[in-house]
Parts: structure tokens; sequence; C-alpha cells
């Protein structure tokens, strides 16, 4: 077998290190959304309540705008949600997806993912297999995140777009 340079695992570790700060910045990224989304209810609906009289000229560019808010909330929180982690134990070890993720190998009794690892990470190839392994699935994460993210800040966005359209519409035309 051919022996991996120190240079290639020096850049699948920074390659890992990236996927991780992806990975936090997401979650960041998300609970500032909900922040910004929980306190747009607050305004929107205390507004709404002070209201005596909802008009028509209020009610639909409110009504619009916690809408879209609210599918942005839900596609946030998703985000956040984790995967459901807690499946069969598959009796074979060697066929868990990731010795990496505590999802997998928390399945298995310590002393078995011990002597697993013992067996698997054995040199510089197993190793290099291995973190190639936790990058890819990371990154499978990460897509789902970012996906999930992108969409949420869409609907948030255009929350506020359409209700605003539509209240000028409705205050002009109407």
């Amino acid at each position: 077998m051919k022996e991996i340079s120190r240079d290639v695992i020096h850049t699948l570790r920074t390659v890992h290190q990236n996927q991780t700060q992806l990975n936090l910045m997401a979650d960041q990224k998300a609970n500032i959304l909900i922040g910004t989304l929980v306190l747009v209810f607050t305004v929107v609906l205390t507004r709404m309540m002070t209201v005596i009289e909802l008009t028509f000229h209020v009610l639909l560019p409110s009504f619009v705008l916690l809408l879209c808010e609210m599918t942005a909330l839900v596609l946030t929180t998703l985000v956040l949600i984790p995967k459901n982690i807690n499946g069969l134990v598959n009796s074979n070890i060697e066929q868990m997806p990731n010795p990496f993720f505590f999802g997998f190998f928390t399945r298995y009794s310590e002393l078995v993912y011990q002597q697993f690892l013992n067996d698997t990470l054995i040199d510089d190839v197993s190793a290099h297999r291995l973190l190639i392994t936790d990058i890819y699935q990371i990154g499978i994460i990460l897509k789902r995140k970012y996906t999930l993210l992108r969409w949420a800040y869409i609907f948030a966005i255009s929350g506020v777009a359409l209700s605003l359209v539509i209240g000028l519409f409705i205050l002009f035309y109407l």
C-alpha cells in the first residue's frame, strides 16, 4: 500500500475543521433567524391585538407576513432539530456507516467500540479512509442545513417584501 504523506493528513484535518466550523455557523445563523422571526411575531401579533377594528388594509398584509415568517420559522427549526439517531443496533459493527459519529458508535458498548477501532484504525491508510468518510457525512449534513437555511431566509425576506407591496397596493389603489 502507498504511504500517505503528512500533507494529505494535514489537508484532511483542515477540511474536517472547516466543515465543523460551517456546521456551527449554520446553527448560529438559524438561532439568529429564529430570534428575529420571534421578534417579528411578537410585534405583529401585539399590534394586531391592539387594533380594535381589524380592517382589510391591516389584516391581509399582516396575514401574508405571518404566513411567510411561520414557514421560515419551521424551516429554521428543522436546521436545528437533530435527525433521529436512535435506530436498531446492527449486530455487525463493521457495517457502521461512520465510526466517528456519536449517533452510530454509541449504539455499541464501549468495549465493542474500542475493539472495533483498535482493529480498524491500524495505519495512516485506515485513518485516511475513516476521516474521508466523516468529512463526506458532515458534508451531507451541511448540505441539508444550508439548503433549509436558504429557503428560510427566502421566505423571511419574501414575507416582509410581499406584505409591504400588498400593504402599499391596498393603501394607494383600494
